[in-house]
């Protein structure tokens, strides 16, 4: 019996100190494996060593970011952050955080179509503004050398007009290397004519191309044949000022553009025609040159049609404009068309213009003219008498009364259409706001209508025989228009 309790006793001794050892083993304190590790920052393309990297395989977290040599120089290669960790045959410790960064000078760099100020073919080599990259190592290429070329020391020659396009491989002091793609556009500054007709007095502007933004100098080579009236960088307003020819002188950054200038004087010499239906004429320009493109246009094809060449056939009763466009200005023809009788007397008129001087008292004198005695005198002159055979011609309001009387009365509502009235009608001025002078419908001045709006007459205005334009006819004051 004793026996069995000393067994059991031992047994429980042996289970107490068995249990007592395992609790021990559980409280050893374990290695710290959460210690901080180095942090390393790195720019593209820098080295460094470490020398304190213990010993075994070297494992990167990522890819791409560093390298490191057998000799324990890490070399950056790419942007990014990597853990460096070293296994040994009994445990990995984390040894290192390297972040590699770009250039932040280059790595925001960036080049497009407009990035640099263009330039003219023909101004020399020249240097792109880049200063991010001094003091760094360029390695330059053309990539359209048809356009133009370039030195590793970055000058560029222009070849011909195009878009210069170039590659630029750039390393930086700490080794990092960075690509980019660059270009400037070579333009040929011109104008757009190399030579022009300009008539006198006449302006015109000469724009001017490629130019993009660069400064523009201009010239004539004759300021006394052609001056300057205003420019910008798109051209120039030049004015023509005697007959001539000299040149108009760009310049862009150096380069040269050139425009000759010919200035011609177009003239028609008789401005004035008197024709009847179904007449031919030539309207002739004068002062033009080889280079002159005369374009002739009828302001009423009913009355009048005219030809490129300028001839004119008449087709019925009325008035017309025959202008010709050239070399910058309208010349224009004024032509009325109506009865033989009206032609011949208005040939007559136009024949005294300039030549007789106006007196009422003088009236019916070789050399003198008033309204109503100029009237009456053109009509005389090829067979037509107005009113009555006399030597003494009658007043302006007894014309126009007598012809009233007849049935030769141009109506009107406001205004006298030009489509009723004929060249050779006579015009009556007068009406309920002149001045109350005992005659018909107060009728104090006469003349003859030529169409076009003018009427030929003896004016004590101007103290002459006259054509005045006369525009609208205003039945206000002009009360009579009738027809001899």
């Amino acid at each position: 019996m004793r026996s069995s309790k000393r067994y059991f006793a031992l047994l429980f001794l042996l289970f107490a100190l068995a249990f007592a050892g395992v609790s021990q083993t559980n409280y050893v304190q374990a290695k710290d494996t959460t210690q901080k590790i180095e942090k390393i920052c790195l720019y593209l393309g820098q080295k460094i060593t470490l020398a304190d990297l213990p010993e075994g395989e070297v494992v990167l977290s990522k890819e791409n970011v560093i390298e490191i040599s057998p000799k324990k120089v890490v070399t950056t290669i790419g942007a990014g952050t990597v853990t460096i960790s070293v296994k040994t045959k009994t445990e990995t410790v984390d040894y290192a955080e390297i972040e590699v960064k770009k250039n932040e000078i280059l790595s925001d760099l960036s080049f497009n179509r407009q990035s640099f100020a263009a330039h003219p073919l023909g101004g020399g080599s020249f240097q792109l503004p880049i200063p991010q990259f001094e003091s760094m190592t360029c390695v330059w290429q053309a990539r359209t050398p048809e356009v133009a070329t370039v030195t590793q020391e970055g000058i560029i020659t222009p070849v011909r007009a195009g878009f210069a396009e170039f590659s630029v491989t750039v390393t930086d002091s700490y080794g990092g290397v960075y690509s980019f793609v660059l270009g400037v556009e070579i333009l040929q500054p011109k104008f757009t004519i190399q030579k022009q007709n300009l008539a006198k007095g006449c302006q015109t502007t000469l724009l001017l191309e490629s130019v993009a933004g660069n400064p523009v100098v201009y010239q004539t080579r004759d300021t006394s044949i052609v001056s300057i009236v205003s420019y910008n960088q798109a051209g120039v307003v030049v004015k023509a000022k005697k007959v001539g020819s000299t040149t108009v002188v760009a310049q862009v950054d150096g380069v040269q553009t050139e425009c000759v200038i010919t200035v011609t004087n177009p003239k028609i010499k008789k401005t004035y025609g008197f024709y009847q239906k179904k007449k031919k004429l030539t309207v002739k320009v004068t002062g033009l040159n080889a280079e002159s493109r005369p374009v002739f246009r009828s302001s009423d094809v009913k009355v009048a049609v005219v030809t490129a060449s300028g001839k004119v056939t008449t087709k019925k009763y009325g008035s017309a404009v025959i202008s010709c466009e050239v070399d910058g200005k309208t010349v224009n023809y004024y032509l009325a068309v109506s009865t033989k009788t009206a032609v011949r007397a208005m040939r007559y008129g136009y024949k005294q213009i300039g030549k007789k001087k106006y007196s009422q008292a003088r009236r019916m004198d070789k050399n003198y003219y008033d309204c109503s005695s100029f009237v009456y005198r053109t009509y005389r002159a090829v067979g037509r008498y107005l009113v009555c055979k006399t030597n003494w011609a009658p007043v302006a309001a007894d014309i126009g009364h007598y012809y009233v009387r007849k049935g030769k009365r141009i109506k009107a509502k406001k205004t006298y259409s030009e489509k009723k009235m004929r060249p050779g009608d006579l015009i009556c001025f007068g009406g309920s706001k002149a001045r109350r002078n005992g005659r018909y419908k107060r009728i104090y001045h006469i003349a003859i209508y030529i169409g076009n709006g003018k009427t030929m007459e003896s004016s004590s205005t101007y103290n002459n025989v006259v054509i005045r334009d006369r525009g609208v006819f205003k039945k206000s004051e002009i009360p009579v228009v009738v027809r001899p």
